[in-house]
């Protein structure tokens, strides 16, 4: 019997202090699922940056504006949207940071690690920015079989 998606929604300030309770929920799914200890990390991380780049970049730490944060588990994937209140912004201009004039640089590296940590990034530009990560989950069956080798 296939799993229904279960979703959990959030909205926050925009205030960094407020990221913590991003964390916390994130954490909690994330062991939830069961996913492995780097996994978790990785994933916490990238949805921690996307949430920090939506309250920052997005809405310019604006104190009249929010961001939303939704966590969809399907049976197969974890699907995070991050949507900012802001006026949007093109991905594909966003500096390099691995470019050597940014390797110095102490900031711009957010999307990157969102990118690198997580199996896809999309975006949607809607009334804000919304950034779509979504990771992969191991199904059981898979999880099961790679135990016999």
């Amino acid at each position: 019997m296939p799993m229904e998606p279960t979703e959990l929604r959030l909205t926050i300030g925009s205030r960094f202090e407020d990221l913590e309770l991003v964390d916390s929920v994130t954490e909690t799914i994330l062991k939830y699922i069961g996913i492995a200890e780097d996994d978790q990390e990785h994933t916490s991380l990238a949805i921690r940056e996307a949430a920090a780049n939506a309250i920052e970049h997005g809405n310019g730490v604006g104190s009249d504006k929010r961001v939303s944060v939704s966590m969809k588990l399907h049976a197969d994937r974890l699907t995070v949207r991050v949507r900012d209140e802001g006026d949007g912004f093109d991905p594909a201009n966003v500096p390099d940071p691995l470019a050597p004039e940014n390797l110095m640089k102490p900031r711009g590296r957010g999307i990157f690690l969102s990118r690198r940590f997580v199996d896809e990034v999309d975006y949607e530009f809607e009334n804000g920015t919304v950034m779509i990560l979504r990771k992969r989950l191991a199904v059981a069956a898979e999880a099961d079989d790679s135990s016999d080798e």
